[in-house]
């Protein structure tokens, strides 16, 4: 518990407390003129008893709670509840055998009746009875005490479910973005393999825009967030390396609309979609488009990608790797409730459409 909880809940507990042992001497407050008054004696025997329960709470509470009843072990939790109730109706016949209610003047010199009895000190008194007020205050301090008690576990025990919930999140998101680096960073050395093999004027550069990505993905995406601008960036650093070993049959078309200043994102969200139309949409035989746009209105973005399919990739869609499936448990994960994906998996053509709030 955080200090400053604990010490609201410390002053909260010692002004109930303090209203709770006051109570006596508000209720029984006769004139102090009368000469038989009671009052100041009843006060001090109702000021005892509610010390007593006091010290039941915290006992009950800290004490039998969690070391019987949450052991299960009952019988002895009920005997223990059963002997402090005994000793709290015990209370009044201890206290009456040190103090004597005065009585009133005119029966001073009557003979005591049937129900008095000689104390130690050859005094007759009356009888002590317990109040049936007493013992209904002795079980509503059992219900709260015991009430409160198990709320509080109640509460303690869905916070460590949440804090466990967001450290398997925090985990598996971290899982997820450690997958999709290797992954990303496989494909690119292999096109940058490819033009190596050919001994390409485009090498040197192509060096350069990896580089770029390389600082980008183990460095800024190591946060949370980044700033959409710096995704953007590395989206167009990546597909000016696709185009690089493209063919003049194979066309890109990559535009974003709108103000990206102060907009942030979850990092490598998008490079999944952007991977996927490269992988299965561009043909070296036949002509071939992917159309990429990204949209900007106020806190929402919306990504679109689109590419047709080619048979040539001997794969089929059905199964779009790990890029894309990492993709979606991030989306669900980060952005839960503030995003959707629409995926067109059509014969000829797919359609990645993804809209969500921006921070």
């Amino acid at each position: 518990m955080a200090p400053g909880k604990k010490s609201l809940q410390i002053i909260i507990h010692a002004a109930v407390w303090t209203g709770f042992l006051l109570l006596p001497f508000v209720t029984f407050s006769g004139p102090k003129e009368m000469p038989f008054n009671p009052e100041k004696k009843l006060q001090l025997l109702f000021f005892t008893t509610n010390l007593f329960l006091i010290g039941f709470y915290y006992l009950h509470s800290v004490v039998l709670i969690p070391k019987l009843l949450a052991q299960r072990k009952i019988a002895l939790y009920l005997l223990n509840i059963a002997c402090i109730l005994g000793l709290f109706i015990f209370i009044p016949f201890i206290y009456f055998q040190f103090v004597e209610l005065p009585r009133p003047a005119f029966v001073q010199h009557m003979p005591p009746p049937n129900n008095m009895r000689p104390n130690h000190f050859g005094m007759r008194r009356i009888m002590p009875f317990t109040f049936p007020g007493t013992i209904l205050m002795f079980l509503l301090i059992l219900i709260i005490s015991g009430g409160i008690k198990i709320i509080n576990q109640w509460f303690k025990s869905e916070q460590r479910t949440e804090e466990i919930e967001k450290e398997k999140v925090v985990t598996e998101l971290a899982l997820l973005k450690s997958q999709v680096n290797p992954h990303f960073l496989f494909n690119t050395l292999n096109n940058i393999y490819s033009l190596a093999v050919i001994n390409s004027p485009d090498t040197a550069t192509s060096v350069l825009k990896l580089s770029a990505i390389m600082r980008y993905v183990l460095d800024d995406a190591k946060s949370n967030f980044v700033e959409l601008a710096k995704e953007i960036q590395f989206l167009e650093n990546y597909i000016s390396l696709q185009r690089v070993r493209l063919t003049e049959k194979s066309i890109i078309n990559f535009l974003t609309i709108g103000n990206t200043a102060d907009k942030q994102i979850a990092p490598l969200l998008l490079i999944a979609f952007v991977e996927n139309a490269f992988k299965y949409g561009i043909s070296t035989h036949r002509n071939s488009e992917i159309d990429i746009s990204l949209k900007v209105t106020e806190n929402h973005l919306s990504f679109i990608v689109g590419n047709q399919k080619f048979q040539n990739n001997n794969s089929e869609l059905t199964n779009t790797g790990i890029g894309i499936t990492n993709t979606k448990r991030r989306l669900e994960l980060m952005y839960h409730n503030k995003h959707s994906l629409l995926i067109e998996n059509n014969e000829n053509s797919f359609l990645v459409t993804l809209t969500l709030d921006l921070i």
